[in-house]
Protein backbone atom coordinates (compact mmCIF):
# COMPACT_ATOMS: atom_id res chain seq x y z
CA UNK A 1 0.00 0.00 0.00
CA UNK A 2 1.51 3.33 -1.09
CA UNK A 3 -0.59 5.55 1.20
CA UNK A 4 -0.80 4.94 4.95
CA UNK A 5 -2.89 7.29 7.11
CA UNK A 6 -3.03 9.86 4.32
CA UNK A 7 0.74 9.87 3.81
CA UNK A 8 3.00 8.24 1.26
CA UNK A 9 4.68 5.34 3.02
CA UNK A 10 8.29 6.52 3.62
CA UNK A 11 9.99 3.64 1.73
CA UNK A 12 7.87 4.55 -1.31
CA UNK A 13 8.78 8.24 -1.32
CA UNK A 14 11.79 7.41 -3.50
CA UNK A 15 9.47 6.28 -6.31
CA UNK A 16 7.57 9.57 -6.31
CA UNK A 17 10.80 11.55 -6.13
CA UNK A 18 12.22 9.60 -9.06
CA UNK A 19 9.05 9.93 -11.13
CA UNK A 20 8.78 13.66 -10.57
CA UNK A 21 12.49 14.18 -11.07
CA UNK A 22 12.20 12.88 -14.65
CA UNK A 23 9.70 15.65 -15.46
CA UNK A 24 11.50 18.38 -13.52
CA UNK A 25 14.91 17.57 -15.04
CA UNK A 26 13.56 17.39 -18.58
CA UNK A 27 11.89 20.79 -18.16
CA UNK A 28 15.04 22.16 -16.50
CA UNK A 29 17.18 21.09 -19.47
CA UNK A 30 14.82 23.02 -21.76
CA UNK A 31 14.98 26.04 -19.46
CA UNK A 32 18.78 25.91 -19.55
CA UNK A 33 18.90 25.65 -23.35
CA UNK A 34 16.53 28.60 -23.81
CA UNK A 35 18.42 30.69 -21.27
CA UNK A 36 21.73 29.91 -22.98
CA UNK A 37 20.25 30.74 -26.40
CA UNK A 38 18.90 34.13 -25.32
CA UNK A 39 22.10 35.02 -23.48
CA UNK A 40 24.06 34.45 -26.68
CA UNK A 41 21.76 36.16 -29.17
CA UNK A 42 22.78 39.50 -30.60
CA UNK A 43 20.28 42.25 -29.78
CA UNK A 44 19.51 42.74 -33.47
CA UNK A 45 18.14 39.19 -33.74
CA UNK A 46 15.50 39.97 -31.12
CA UNK A 47 14.31 42.97 -33.13
CA UNK A 48 14.52 41.57 -36.66
CA UNK A 49 13.63 37.96 -35.89
CA UNK A 50 15.36 34.62 -35.61
CA UNK A 51 16.11 32.02 -38.24
CA UNK A 52 13.63 29.19 -38.69
CA UNK A 53 15.68 26.43 -36.99
CA UNK A 54 16.43 28.53 -33.91
CA UNK A 55 12.78 29.59 -33.65
CA UNK A 56 11.65 25.97 -33.93
CA UNK A 57 14.09 24.81 -31.22
CA UNK A 58 13.08 27.59 -28.80
CA UNK A 59 9.38 26.81 -29.27
CA UNK A 60 10.00 23.07 -28.84
CA UNK A 61 11.78 23.74 -25.55
CA UNK A 62 8.99 26.04 -24.36
CA UNK A 63 6.39 23.42 -25.22
CA UNK A 64 8.49 20.80 -23.41
CA UNK A 65 8.45 23.00 -20.30
CA UNK A 66 4.65 23.20 -20.51
CA UNK A 67 4.33 19.42 -21.06
CA UNK A 68 6.46 18.58 -18.03
CA UNK A 69 4.92 21.35 -15.93
CA UNK A 70 1.52 19.77 -16.63
CA UNK A 71 2.90 16.33 -15.68
CA UNK A 72 4.20 17.71 -12.37
CA UNK A 73 0.83 19.34 -11.80
CA UNK A 74 -0.88 15.94 -11.95
CA UNK A 75 1.30 14.68 -9.07
CA UNK A 76 0.12 17.56 -6.89
CA UNK A 77 -3.50 17.68 -8.11
CA UNK A 78 -4.43 14.18 -9.30
CA UNK A 79 -7.05 13.97 -12.02
CA UNK A 80 -8.74 10.76 -10.91
CA UNK A 81 -10.55 10.10 -7.66
CA UNK A 82 -8.79 7.92 -5.11
CA UNK A 83 -5.45 9.68 -5.40
CA UNK A 84 -6.27 12.84 -3.47
CA UNK A 85 -4.28 11.86 -0.36
CA UNK A 86 -1.10 11.51 -2.41
CA UNK A 87 -1.67 14.97 -3.87
CA UNK A 88 -2.21 16.48 -0.43
CA UNK A 89 0.96 14.85 0.93
CA UNK A 90 3.06 16.08 -2.00
CA UNK A 91 1.62 19.60 -1.83
CA UNK A 92 2.41 19.75 1.87
CA UNK A 93 5.92 18.39 1.32
CA UNK A 94 6.70 20.95 -1.40
CA UNK A 95 4.79 23.83 0.24
CA UNK A 96 2.39 24.23 -2.69
CA UNK A 97 -1.00 25.92 -2.65
CA UNK A 98 -3.61 26.56 -5.32
CA UNK A 99 -1.95 29.91 -6.06
CA UNK A 100 0.94 27.91 -7.56
CA UNK A 101 1.43 28.49 -11.32
CA UNK A 102 1.36 24.72 -11.90
CA UNK A 103 -2.20 24.54 -10.56
CA UNK A 104 -3.60 26.13 -13.71
CA UNK A 105 -6.09 23.83 -15.43
CA UNK A 106 -5.53 25.86 -18.58
CA UNK A 107 -1.89 24.79 -18.49
CA UNK A 108 -2.80 21.13 -18.17
CA UNK A 109 -5.60 21.26 -20.72
CA UNK A 110 -3.38 23.04 -23.26
CA UNK A 111 -1.30 19.88 -23.45
CA UNK A 112 -3.60 17.04 -22.39
CA UNK A 113 -6.34 17.97 -24.84
CA UNK A 114 -4.21 19.59 -27.52
CA UNK A 115 -5.59 17.38 -30.28
CA UNK A 116 -9.18 18.41 -29.47
CA UNK A 117 -8.24 22.06 -29.16
CA UNK A 118 -6.54 21.87 -32.56
CA UNK A 119 -9.72 20.40 -34.09
CA UNK A 120 -11.82 23.26 -32.65
CA UNK A 121 -9.29 25.90 -33.64
CA UNK A 122 -9.21 24.74 -37.26
CA UNK A 123 -12.97 24.12 -37.48
CA UNK A 124 -13.65 27.86 -37.45
CA UNK A 125 -11.66 28.33 -40.65
CA UNK A 126 -8.44 30.24 -40.94
CA UNK A 127 -8.57 33.60 -42.67
CA UNK A 128 -5.78 36.14 -42.79
CA UNK A 129 -2.11 35.79 -42.05
CA UNK A 130 -0.92 32.41 -40.74
CA UNK A 131 2.38 32.24 -38.88
CA UNK A 132 3.12 28.67 -37.77
CA UNK A 133 6.08 29.60 -35.53
CA UNK A 134 7.23 32.95 -34.23
CA UNK A 135 9.72 34.20 -31.63
CA UNK A 136 10.05 37.94 -31.13
CA UNK A 137 8.22 40.97 -29.75
CA UNK A 138 4.44 40.79 -29.45
CA UNK A 139 2.89 41.57 -32.79
CA UNK A 140 0.83 44.75 -33.17
CA UNK A 141 -2.81 44.28 -34.19
CA UNK A 142 -3.13 46.05 -37.52
CA UNK A 143 -6.68 44.91 -38.22
CA UNK A 144 -5.68 42.01 -40.46
CA UNK A 145 -6.67 38.67 -38.88
CA UNK A 146 -3.60 36.76 -37.80
CA UNK A 147 -3.10 33.24 -36.54
CA UNK A 148 -0.10 32.05 -34.58
CA UNK A 149 0.15 28.30 -34.08
CA UNK A 150 3.09 28.56 -31.64
CA UNK A 151 4.74 31.79 -30.56
CA UNK A 152 6.92 33.25 -27.85
CA UNK A 153 6.67 36.98 -27.27
CA UNK A 154 10.07 37.94 -25.97
CA UNK A 155 9.06 41.37 -24.70
CA UNK A 156 6.36 40.03 -22.37
CA UNK A 157 7.55 36.44 -21.75
CA UNK A 158 4.36 34.84 -23.06
CA UNK A 159 4.26 31.47 -24.83
CA UNK A 160 1.22 31.07 -27.08
CA UNK A 161 -0.02 27.66 -28.11
CA UNK A 162 -3.00 28.07 -30.47
CA UNK A 163 -5.27 30.43 -28.54
CA UNK A 164 -3.82 29.84 -25.08
CA UNK A 165 -1.22 32.18 -23.56
CA UNK A 166 1.11 31.11 -20.75
CA UNK A 167 3.27 33.50 -18.76
CA UNK A 168 6.48 31.51 -18.63
CA UNK A 169 8.49 33.14 -15.83
CA UNK A 170 6.29 31.95 -12.92
CA UNK A 171 6.10 28.43 -14.40
CA UNK A 172 9.86 28.31 -14.99
CA UNK A 173 10.65 29.63 -11.49
CA UNK A 174 8.41 27.01 -9.89
CA UNK A 175 9.85 24.15 -11.94
CA UNK A 176 13.36 25.24 -10.95
CA UNK A 177 12.32 25.35 -7.27
CA UNK A 178 10.74 21.89 -7.44
CA UNK A 179 13.70 20.49 -9.37
CA UNK A 180 16.11 21.77 -6.71
CA UNK A 181 14.02 20.23 -3.91
CA UNK A 182 13.74 16.92 -5.76
CA UNK A 183 17.47 16.73 -6.46
CA UNK A 184 18.22 17.49 -2.83
CA UNK A 185 15.69 14.84 -1.69
CA UNK A 186 17.15 12.31 -4.12
CA UNK A 187 20.69 12.95 -2.85
CA UNK A 188 19.79 12.81 0.83
CA UNK A 189 18.11 9.46 1.38
CA UNK A 190 15.24 9.72 -1.09
CA UNK A 191 12.89 11.34 1.41
CA UNK A 192 10.39 14.02 0.51
CA UNK A 193 11.07 17.56 1.71
CA UNK A 194 9.50 18.56 5.03
CA UNK A 195 8.23 21.99 4.07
Amino acid sequence: MAIVDGRIWPPYEAFYINGMLFNAQSAFRSISRISHTFENLPEIAMVEGLDRILTHNILNDLQNIIVHGAALSRYFWPVRKGHEERGVHLRESFNISESNPLFSRELRNAIEHFDERLDRYLSHGIVGIVIPEYVGPKLVDDGVPGHLFRAFFTDVGIFRLLDSDHEMEPIVNEIIRINDLLEEANASGSRLPNK
